[in-house]
């Protein structure tokens, strides 16, 4: 009150206006403190809503689907077989899914489209459909097609950048066009998903003829969690290929007691040899990894495999129970003989 009286004096003129422009003066550096503050608190862009993504390895058996989740485009890699459509389905509306703005068919067999031929016929919407323009005679496929066509249809190149968020984007590393190979798997459409600092690999079906090519190409490969190529064959995930996408953790999609014997012990002991931690669809059913893009977090508590895999086991415990037998019966013998003695 006492300052608001002294401006008011006539006589005090100059004083005033020393005092106004103190405050004007006062008031700008306020505003540009308040300012600094405020971009000082700023959280990373690694930390903000555009950059949080979860990634869904679907339990469909034996065959492949992946839901990647973002705060603002969403995609489905493969619906696994006709049989798991119910599963795909299901897991989508269990996440209140209503339009997802890229499905990606990696390729033409059964157990990778069979599933999206139920989605595109669903009720939820679909923006479009990338493909890698391979033709197949299968009726699932010619079905698959016929549904996709109805969507924006797009041919997969290497070197094609999906945006999803501000800082999460997807990058087709193959096929090329036209098609290298004649091979449906190695012409399988791989994918990076890049959140900010951490990425992930989806490489479909392809093996190592398609690996080496995308080598020789002279992409990044390095990613922190891979999706094991072929459902853990040991026709994929060559020993170069590994060591260049050097992942942290592996995720294998495969069906309990399948007739190709996926995973394939070579394949598993590649990667534990090289530290990596291994999860499968067998074990632990749908695994869930999501990011900010500076740490990743699995939910659900899934289980990894075992330094020695369940199919190891039982030959090595067979071949000890064989030796202690032997062990015991050499004691007998020797028993036997001082007895007799």
């Amino acid at each position: 009150m006492r300052r608001k009286n002294s401006f008011r004096k006539p006589n005090l003129h100059n004083n005033q206006t020393r005092l106004e422009t103190s405050y004007i003066i006062n008031k700008k550096a306020a505003f540009l403190l308040a300012v600094l503050i405020a971009v000082c608190f700023i959280p990373p862009a690694s930390s903000q809503t555009g950059a949080n993504v979860a990634v869904h390895f679907i339990d469909v058996g034996q065959g492949d689907s992946i839901f990647i989740d973002t705060s603002n485009r969403d995609v489905l890699i493969d619906g696994g077989s006709a049989s798991a459509s119910s599963a795909v389905l299901d897991y989508l509306e269990y996440l209140n899914i209503t339009r997802i703005h890229l499905i990606i068919a990696t390729h033409a067999h059964e157990d990778h489209i069979g599933g999206l031929v139920a989605v595109l016929n669903s009720a939820i919407t679909i923006d479009e459909v990338l493909i890698n323009n391979q033709t197949h005679t299968s009726a699932t496929y010619t079905n698959f097609i016929n549904l996709a066509q109805a969507h924006t249809l797009t041919v997969a190149q290497r070197g094609q950048t999906f945006t999803l968020t501000e800082t999460a984007n997807l990058t087709v590393l193959n096929p090329v066009q036209p098609l290298e190979f004649s091979d449906l798997n190695d012409n399988s459409i791989v994918v990076k998903l890049q959140v900010y600092s951490k990425s992930f690999l989806f490489t479909g079906d392809a093996e190592e003829h398609a690996e080496q090519s995308i080598i020789n190409a002279g992409v990044n490969l390095q990613s922190d969690i891979l999706k094991v190529g072929h459902h853990g064959s040991n026709t994929a995930t060559s020993q170069q290929f590994l060591d260049l996408v050097s992942p942290s953790y592996a995720i294998i999609s495969a069906g309990l007691n399948n007739k190709y014997g996926h995973p394939h012990n070579e394949t598993i002991q590649k990667l534990l040899t090289k530290g990596v931690t291994i999860y499968e669809t067998i074990t632990s059913g749908t695994i869930i990894a999501s990011t900010d893009g500076t740490t990743i977090t699995f939910h659900n508590n899934p289980q990894p495999i075992p330094e020695y895999p369940l199919n190891h086991i039982t030959p090595i415990f067979a071949v000890t129970t064989l030796l202690a037998i032997m062990v015991y019966r050499k004691k007998l013998q020797k028993l036997h003989t001082f007895l007799g003695s």
